[in-house]
């Protein structure tokens, strides 16, 4: 397969753990690569607000409009709810994770001490009963993680504890020269992106008629918390949110919302459950798509993302997104091409915003 531009970078952003609420291993990740990838002088210049948000502004002067670029670095997950007696540990579930996603899997629990392996297994059928059968998909409530220990006093010796975090097994997997596969591209595709929006500008502010704010949020996956901090506390006439676009286009689904293709661009997230786009935004971003030769879609969907909780501070927001399949699951699969392409629709755009 052909070398793909980037995807070092982004590997690094992906398998580094950041389950909401619990995000300080990515937050310190991207803080690093800042610095080190974007090439950011000043680090004192990056900054962590109560919540958890990393900020980094640049070209702030009086008069200047503030344009807020906002991608969420949180992740689903699981915390340890409980440690039993046997050894094994019982779960709760952080964020959108289905239920039927838990059985046999891989997992890693973060704890102070360092990662510790552990499995969610399943009963083999050699095992099951009619009854089991009735019942096939087993709960997070009676969910329990395997970590080789035999007592809970055996566990804590490992270093476990609760609520410590946990994640599923992490594997950038390329299905072809541009598709990519693995947990939580929704929404370190974000976190990308954004880096390199800012890798475009950090070094050319001259060319800005705004001021910029970037913003790596925290706890989207559980109501838009950073998010809503970021509306109470800061003031952009603009916000785009940049994030993952859950697409139809896969079997089993209907499609009462129109189908967003691999490769055809980022999508332009014209409604969703609780928000919509600000017309200005979009055909501000329809115009420069056409002009500079991007392709976009646009499209109607489900969810939401933190555009909506920034939006009712009262600025002008729109959110774009990189269609991905299998969002929530352990096998979220996009295509670079799109990733590219937000990258540039996202910087060009910047450089002509409706002031």
């Amino acid at each position: 397969m052909k070398k793909i531009e980037g995807l070092d970078v982004f590997t690094q952003i992906l398998k580094t753990p950041g389950v909401a609420g619990f995000e300080e291993p990515i937050r310190e990740k991207l803080r690093g690569l800042i610095t080190d990838h974007v090439g950011v002088k000043n680090p004192e210049d990056i900054r962590t607000d109560n919540i958890g948000n990393l900020i980094y502004e640049m070209n702030h002067s009086e008069g200047k409009p503030t344009v807020g670029l906002v991608a969420h670095m949180d992740e689903i997950g699981l915390v340890v709810s409980n440690i039993k007696d046997d050894g094994y540990l019982r779960i709760k579930k952080i964020g959108g994770v289905l239920d039927p996603l838990l059985n046999g899997r891989h997992v890693t629990i973060h704890t102070s001490e360092g990662p510790i392996n552990g499995v969610i297994g399943h009963k083999p059928p050699h095992l099951t009963t009619d009854k089991d059968k009735d019942d096939e998909v087993t709960p997070w409530t009676k969910t329990h993680v395997d970590i080789g220990a035999e007592s809970a006093e055996e566990a804590k010796e490992m270093g476990i504890d609760v609520p410590d975090p946990v994640t599923f097994d992490k594997k950038l997997r390329r299905l072809n020269d541009n598709v990519i596969s693995g947990r939580a591209l929704d929404n370190r595709i974000g976190c990308y992106a954004l880096l390199e929006v800012l890798n475009n500008f950090v070094s050319k502010e001259s060319e800005l008629d705004l001021a910029l704010s970037s913003i790596w949020s925290v706890q989207e996956e559980i109501g838009l918390r950073g998010a809503k901090v970021v509306a109470n506390t800061m003031d952009p006439e603009y916000v785009i949110a940049l994030d993952t676009y859950s697409t139809s286009d896969m079997p089993g689904v209907e499609e009462f919302y129109k189908p967003i293709k691999f490769g055809e661009g980022p999508v332009l997230r014209m409604v969703d459950s609780r928000a919509i786009s600000s017309p200005e935004l979009v055909d501000h971003f329809k115009e420069v798509a056409e002009e500079n030769d991007i392709p976009y879609q646009y499209g109607v969907t489900g969810g939401t993302t933190d555009g909506m909780a920034i939006q009712e501070s009262g600025c002008l927001t729109i959110s774009i997104g990189v269609p991905v399949r299998y969002s929530h699951s352990t096998v979220e699969t996009g295509d670079w091409r799109d990733v590219k392409n937000l990258i540039r629709l996202i910087s060009e755009g910047l450089k002509e915003l409706p002031m």
